[in-house]
């Protein structure tokens, strides 16, 4: 059995400074750089025009601010603005030994686990984290069939790319690896479904 969930657009956090130094950021709860506020505006005018019920987010830092920027430019029907919720099932992968590393670092200092890693992504932890694919892929499918539950029409959720791809691959749009959205950038989803056995 399936559960068919609302219209949604994904939008992918501004970048950080460990973002534009291609370093694993995971778990750490950097701000957005001043790029990353300059993508989350441009977004905020790009979704200007949609009417979202809700916003969701990322509880980490730089989900949370490019969500806001977002927020802060919907102005709806008499004024007011969707809500905005914060959700820890939404954050990206922790990367464990390696995050904070360059890619060039990480493969440099755990070649074995790096490559283990990227070999079976599905079930592998990065080096020294806790969650495979499928366990980010568990969480999120989670989260989605709470939000099918709401009488929502459209909304917005502000994540990672991990996230993003995880779901967008799980629901058969886009192969894992195919990243489709860089920072500040969102794609809608429209008619699709989570499996309830998951």
């Amino acid at each position: 059995m399936a559960v068919s969930l609302t219209k949604i657009i994904f939008a992918r956090h501004g970048a950080t400074e460990w973002n534009t130094q291609q370093r694993y950021i995971g778990h750490t709860d950097q701000p957005l750089n001043e790029l990353g506020r300059k993508q989350a505006k441009e977004l905020g005018s790009a979704l200007a025009h949609f009417h979202f019920d809700a916003i969701y987010c990322s509880d980490l830092r730089r989900a949370r601010e490019t969500a806001y920027e977002v927020q802060q430019a919907i102005c709806g029907e008499g004024g007011s603005r969707p809500p905005l919720i914060a959700d820890a099932r939404l954050r990206e992968t922790d990367f464990g030994w390696i995050e904070g590393l360059t890619y060039e670092e990480a493969m440099a200092r755990f070649p074995e686990e790096m490559t283990g890693w990227y070999g079976q992504i599905e079930t592998r932890t990065p080096p020294g984290g806790k969650e495979s694919l499928s366990d980010v892929r568990s969480r999120v499918c989670h989260f989605m069939k709470e939000v099918s539950g709401q009488d929502y029409g459209k909304i917005l959720i502000v994540t990672h790319g991990g996230v993003i791809n995880s779901w967008l691959a799980h629901i058969g749009k886009k192969p894992f690896w195919e990243n489709p959205l860089k920072h500040g950038e969102w794609t809608e989803c429209e008619g699709q479904e989570v499996r309830e056995t998951e």
